[in-house]
């Protein structure tokens, strides 16, 4: 029998008569996985579009090295042969796998997004986190990814990838702070985010699980297995980049009309990189559209978190139970 064939069987075997994705019980603790270690190895995939022809990936596996970490990159991690993928959805659902079933990887670091996550959801075992759990990382497409890591009950890192490093002169002081953060949180030392005081901010505290994460991926969840468990106390992060300001008004609208805002304890708004149409829609920033549908809700709303598709891009724990505190001297995010 062919590797192909034998690829496809096992896939198949793993996911056969498993249609719904794996959920927590409501009485199930979350999970945190293992915060790493000097000498820990950290394995490096591509979940989604295929890296571009001169990515640099030594630096890539210095820059985890001056961290005191090995790198482990997946099989498929620079498959080009796709007019898009990095790789086939088998390939690449197969070097995911295997990072999530090899002890020796402590954690899984998407290289970068694009699209392409959602793809591979079918075809995962994602169950064996709950007993063996690690740190899933990433941004963006990978939102997808953290909504069923969110789902079976195990936290995860919303933070900067590698197609984002900068070396060298490209490296501002902005990139060093998003890279930074990325160390900080898997060695856990990451405790909070502080942000300063913004106009449309809604003063309150409250405490919930951090769920989202990029806006269109989370709207595109609604209705799946991987729609976040708004009925549990949840703290709703959000970030956007290169929309038109109607669509963001429809995605607000859905996310109203679902009844998720309604259900939310507070609400972080990120970055809102390069968005389009602000005059045709009569809107300046795209702030003040998220603050009109947060405003009547009656919770903490805080706007400048430094987190999604620009620098700096600070990291966030997925899944666990942070504090949200906004008043006149600013905001505070307490993991």
């Amino acid at each position: 029998m062919t590797r192909r064939f034998l690829l496809l069987l096992a896939l198949f075997l793993r996911t056969a008569g498993s249609a719904a994705a794996p959920t927590r019980t409501p009485d199930a603790p979350f999970i945190r996985p293992p915060y790493l270690r000097p000498g820990d190895t950290v394995g490096i995939v591509a979940p989604a579009r295929k890296l571009r022809e001169r990515a640099d990936t030594a630096r890539v596996r210095e820059r985890f090295e001056s961290w005191g970490l090995h790198v482990k990159y997946g099989r498929h991690f620079a498959d080009r042969e796709q007019p898009y993928f990095a790789g086939t959805d088998l390939q690449r659902a197969a070097d995911l796998q295997a990072m999530i079933d090899d002890p020796d990887v402590k954690a899984i670091v998407c290289y970068q997004g694009g699209y392409g996550s959602v793809r591979l959801l079918p075809l995962l075992d994602l169950t064996i986190l709950r007993t063996h759990p690690k740190w899933i990382v990433g941004f963006s497409d990978i939102t997808m990814l953290h909504m069923a890591l969110g789902r079976l009950g195990v936290e995860s890192i919303h933070a900067t990838m590698p197609g984002k490093f900068r070396f060298d002169a490209e490296e501002s002081p902005e990139a060093i702070v998003s890279d930074e953060s990325l160390r900080s949180a898997l060695f856990g030392l990451w405790t909070c985010i502080d942000t300063p005081p913004h106009p449309l901010n809604r003063p309150g505290t409250a405490r919930g699980r951090l769920a989202g994460g990029n806006l269109a991926l989370l709207c595109a969840a609604l209705g799946t297995p991987e729609e976040p468990d708004f009925d549990t106390p949840t703290v709703l992060f959000i970030e956007e980049v290169g929309e038109q300001m109607y669509r963001l008004d429809r995605m607000l609208q859905q996310l109203e009309r679902h009844g998720v805002l309604a259900k939310c304890r507070a609400i972080l708004a990120g970055h809102f990189t390069d968005m389009q149409g602000q005059r045709h829609f009569g809107i300046r920033d795209p702030y003040e559209l998220i603050a009109a549908y947060a405003r009547p809700l009656g919770i903490p709303v805080v706007f400048g978190v430094p987190s999604g598709h620009e620098d700096p891009n600070v990291a966030l724990y997925m899944g666990r139970e942070v504090a949200v505190t906004a008043d006149d001297s600013g905001a505070r995010i307490e993991f």
